[in-house]
């Protein structure tokens, strides 16, 4: 009997729910072990555990991991028990499929997990937030449509929190205590510094700009001891992406002017492709651009956006571009 990588990941979520056949038992025990690519499938979830469910954090996945193990070495399979009903609204990317199965997977996993501190729950929908004080002292903001969970007061051996979406962190510095942020199976460790982390569900990617000081990230699960070794150390003025798919990271030098603008406000273009920025400015003033001729997306601009209006920035680009245009409140036409 063979499966697909999705039918695998129904055979989990069945058999995390105690309803697999004593075949279908041994050809998901057989496939966890498999490779590190599948115990980072789970590693990826870790993130989902602490955004789903209230009143959980610092979660030993380790831990987890060896109960549903047990579990399925000892053939006895325990009830999930259905969450009662617990409207949440938190982002709108949850509709896609892909994360709908990781939520199930979160849900069977639950029951394995132990009591930890209540946690506080920061989102945000159409609107970019107000810097947020941590316990610690340290500050957030989050961009739209983004969620973090952290604990009323930060114990144990890190400040741990967990992100979905995009958000910028000025941490306070604590030696003793490092920051550790929680990152769609990508694990961000600081001890004092400014950086911008982007974990939307959907994406293929986590990324990680540094603004100041140093960032070490590494994949989820990593030992402590090994963090460093199998990490990747980010200074001032470098990013990393990471794929939850392959487990790569890669490094290499912020050359995008606006990774900031969704927080400064502030648009810089320097001989940037009109594609590029119209991409940008769909992102600012939440608006979509339709364009006529498919030409004028090769057109060069050098510009600076900072408190403008759409309207002021229509007029801009109609004179710069000899162009005209229609705004009717959904989208913007250029021709």
């Amino acid at each position: 009997m063979r499966f697909s990588t999705n039918k695998y990941k129904r055979l989990i979520i069945k058999h995390i729910q105690g309803e697999t056949t004593p075949e279908e038992q041994q050809l998901a025990e057989a496939w966890i072990k498999k490779n590190p690519a599948n115990k980072r499938l789970y590693e990826t979830y870790k993130g989902l555990l602490v955004l789903t469910e209230p009143g959980k954090v610092n979660i030993d996945t380790d831990a987890a991991w060896n109960k549903l193990q047990a579990r399925i070495k000892s053939g006895k399979h325990a009830p999930v028990k259905p969450l009662k009903n617990r409207t949440r609204r938190l982002v709108p990317y949850y509709a896609a499929a892909g994360i709908a199965a990781m939520l199930l997977i979160a849900v069977g996993l639950f029951s394995t997990l132990q009591q930890a501190p209540n946690l506080k729950q920061l989102s945000t929908t159409t609107l970019i937030s107000a810097p947020v004080n941590l316990p610690d002292g340290s500050s957030v903001v989050l961009n739209r449509n983004s969620v973090i969970k952290y604990p009323d007061q930060f114990t144990g051996s890190f400040r741990e929190i967990s992100i979905f979406g995009e958000a910028f962190f000025e941490i306070s510095p604590d030696r003793e205590m490092p920051f550790l942020i929680h990152a769609s199976g990508l694990d961000i460790k600081v001890v004092g510094t400014s950086f911008n982390v982007e974990a939307r569900p959907g994406n293929d990617f986590v990324r990680v700009t540094v603004n100041t000081g140093v960032v070490l990230v590494y994949p989820s699960g990593t030992s402590a001891q090994d963090a460093e070794k199998a990490g990747t150390l980010l200074s001032a003025g470098e990013m990393a992406t990471y794929s939850p798919e392959s487990g790569r990271i890669i490094r290499g030098v912020i050359d995008d002017l606006n990774v900031l603008s969704w927080k400064t406000g502030i648009l810089t273009f320097r001989e940037s492709r009109l594609a590029d920025v119209l991409k940008a400015l769909e992102n600012k003033y939440q608006t979509r651009f339709v364009v006529d001729n498919p030409e004028l997306l090769n057109q060069r601009l050098t510009a600076r956006f900072e408190t403008e209006s759409l309207e002021d920035v229509l007029e801009t680009l109609s004179l710069i571009f000899n162009l005209s245009y229609e705004n009717n409140g959904q989208q913007v036409i250029l021709h």
